[in-house]
C-alpha cells in the first residue's frame, strides 16, 4: 500500500495570480476538502488555499508554493497527491494504485507476471502486465482478469491473455 494517492494532475496555469487548472482524478469528490498536498515527482509539502470548480473534473487551485504565474508555469504536468489517511474510505474496494506490483497467476496458479501499472481511459481501465522482459496491456475486465483479495494476486485467463496482449 502506498502511502500517497494521486489525485489530479496540474495541466496549465489559470490566470495572472499563480493558479493552477488542475484535472481531478476522483470521481464526485470536490478538491476543496484537502488542504495539504504534495506536488510532483519530488512530493513538495503544500497546502491548498483556494480552490474554484471550472467544469466536470476541473479545478482552478491556488496552492501556497505557487505565488505566481511564472512559478506555476513550472509545475505544468505535475501530479497532486494527499496522504492515503486524508481520502475516504472505499468501505470494501480498493484503490488502483494498491493494485501495482500484485502478482497476475493463470488459472493453475502459476505466476506469469505483475501488474506494473494502469491507465484509466474512462469506459475500461488497462493494466501493463510485465512477463520477464516484455510489458503487455490488456483491459482489466471480468472475463479475462480479476483480482483476487484473498490471494492479494490477479488471476488471468491464460488462453484469452494470449490472444489478446499486444
Amino acid at each position: 500500500m502506498q502511502n500517497l494517492l494521486e489525485i489530479g494532475k496540474i495541466v496549465r496555469t489559470h490566470g495572472i495570480k499563480g493558479a493552477v487548472k488542475v484535472i481531478s482524478y476522483l470521481d464526485g469528490v470536490n478538491f476543496s476538502i484537502f488542504k495539504n498536498v504534495f506536488i510532483g515527482e519530488k512530493q513538495l509539502p503544500a497546502k491548498i488555499t483556494k480552490v474554484q470548480p471550472l467544469n466536470n473534473d476541473a479545478f482552478s487551485v491556488q496552492i501556497d508554493v505557487i505565488p505566481n504565474v511564472e512559478t506555476a508555469e513550472k509545475f505544468k504536468n505535475n501530479s497532486v497527491f494527499i496522504n492515503r489517511e486524508m481520502y475516504p474510505d472505499l468501505k470494501n474496494k480498493i484503490y488502483l494504485s494498491d493494485l501495482i506490483n500484485k502478482p497476475v497467476l493463470n488459472e493453475k496458479g502459476k505466476e506469469i507476471g505483475t501488474v506494473v501499472d494502469y491507465d484509466d481511459y474512462g469506459a475500461s481501465i488497462v493494466l501493463t502486465i510485465r512477463c520477464e522482459a516484455v510489458s503487455y496491456q490488456i483491459p482489466f475486465v471480468e472475463e479475462i482478469i480479476t483480482y483476487n483479495e484473498e490471494l492479494e494476486a490477479f488471476i488471468i485467463n491464460q488462453q484469452k491473455f494470449e490472444d489478446l496482449r499486444i
